[in-house]
């Protein structure tokens, strides 16, 4: 064996594997020479902004100084060049309001008429605006094919008062439980609960005052407060067609609470509860009840099941009516008239489902006692099935099924709905 050969070669051998060490030391060495000379190149240009942004703003502080000093030397009064003192007060947008319209139309069939009837359920006009920096208002005109043209809501709401509060006085839907306050093409359904329109008289309009204040509180609680003449579409409707001016005793007046509060039980799924007391303290006439809570899920992760909304309503109503049949005379064979006291209830629940972000199939069922006289109970249970093109035109159908004491009826009704403005109350998804 060739030792001395050998060791050349191993010699050889190691002095490639040093000269490769050195060259990938050098040039790691290199790498991160470059990268400090970047980041130290970045760091001064960092520092050459900070200085000219100060700069600047020594430069605004001395001319405020200057301005300062200038108005303390001339007694407080301001030059004609100085800037007016005090809040900005944003421009009032007066002459151009926020307007919309929303046509609301339905076809509908049952099975005791046989027959067909196209109608117009709702042609609202739809007015608010900034009256000042203080104060807007608002109105809501609506026509139908049943009742005509009037006037829903003309109210004036403030938007500047201390200690979280906010009064609305005028004609406006009364804060009465959950849906009885929802304009018609608002609603989830063709048509509003029939025990809403039983007891407390189709929409909650009133005329009045009404005070809300939001607690101080991370969590939300809201307390409403309201005075009016009455409350409910028809019995304002009565009141205006037997003559009513607006005088009456104060203890014949409509006093309203309202509170509400709201949960959040996980990242996608919150409850909101409220409850409802009306009375009308003359005679003890009235004694209103309510409670209302709606349970949501919007998870917002799926391309198809967009959630649900659960919701349901119970009323209680305790009301003393006049001139109401409480006997019968036998000599006159005449029927006599007097006062009497009716207790009744009734409420909603329903369940809606989403999907597609255009799509919403529900089920409502509903049960309604008449307000005064005989009972007269019903039930209601309803399928329905929403399709919205765009956020602003929306087909509605739904099937009721009715059973009670008086009517049974089956109904198919076609909704169908349009909306044009900046309005859009009649398409928020609760």
């Amino acid at each position: 064996m060739d030792f001395p050969r050998s060791r050349a070669v191993l010699a050889a051998l190691a002095l490639l594997l040093a000269t490769a060490a050195r060259s990938a030391a050098a040039a790691k060495t290199d790498s991160e020479l470059a990268a400090v000379k970047a980041e130290l190149t970045n760091t001064r240009n960092e520092l050459a902004t900070t200085r000219a942004q100060l700069a600047v703003t020594q430069d605004m502080l001395s001319r405020l100084s200057t301005k300062v000093e200038a108005l303390e030397a001339g007694g407080g009064a301001p030059s004609a060049a100085a800037a007016p003192s005090g809040p900005r007060i944003p421009p009032v947008n007066a002459d151009n309001p926020a307007i919309s319209f929303v046509v609301d139309t339905e076809l509908t069939t049952d099975t005791n008429v046989h027959g067909w009837d196209f109608s117009l359920q709702s042609g609202e006009l739809f007015l608010s605006a900034p009256v000042d920096p203080f104060l807007r208002a608002f109105a809501t005109i609506n026509g139908s094919s049943s009742s005509g043209f009037d006037i829903e809501e003309a109210a004036v709401v403030t938007t500047s008062l201390p200690w979280n509060l906010t009064v609305k006085g005028g004609r406006f839907f009364a804060d009465v439980g959950r849906m009885p306050h929802w304009h018609d093409e608002a609603l989830p359904f063709t048509n509003r609960p029939p025990s809403i329109d039983r007891i407390i008289g189709g929409e909650s309009q009133a005329e009045g005052a009404e005070l809300t204040w939001l607690a101080p509180t991370e969590h939300f609680i809201q307390l409403n407060a309201g005075l009016y003449n009455t409350i409910g579409a028809d019995r304002n409707e009565q009141l205006r067609a037997e003559g009513f001016h607006g005088y009456r005793a104060f203890d014949e007046l409509t006093w309203l609470v309202h509170p509400n509060t709201y949960f959040d039980l996980t990242d996608t799924l919150n409850l909101e509860v409220g409850g409802t007391f009306a009375t009308v303290a003359q005679n003890d006439q009235r004694k209103l009840y309510g409670v209302d809570v709606t349970l949501r899920h919007q998870p917002g992760t799926s391309s198809a099941y967009q959630g649900f909304v659960l919701g349901a309503e119970w009323l209680w109503n305790n009301e003393r009516f006049a001139d109401v049949p409480v006997g019968f005379d036998p000599l006159s064979g005449e029927t006599l008239l007097g006062h009497r006291r009716f207790d009744r209830n009734g409420g909603y629940a329903y369940l809606e489902t989403f999907w597609n972000r255009r799509y919403s199939l529900g089920v409502r069922a509903d049960f309604a006692e008449d307000v005064q006289g005989d009972v007269n109970r019903q039930q209601t249970y309803s399928a329905f099935a929403t399709w919205m093109p765009s956020e602003f035109h929306r087909l509605r159908l739904q099937f009721d099924e009715i059973t009670g004491d008086v009517k049974n009826d089956q109904q198919f009704t076609l909704q169908w709905t349009a909306f044009m403005g900046s309005h859009s109350h009649g398409f928020a998804m609760r």
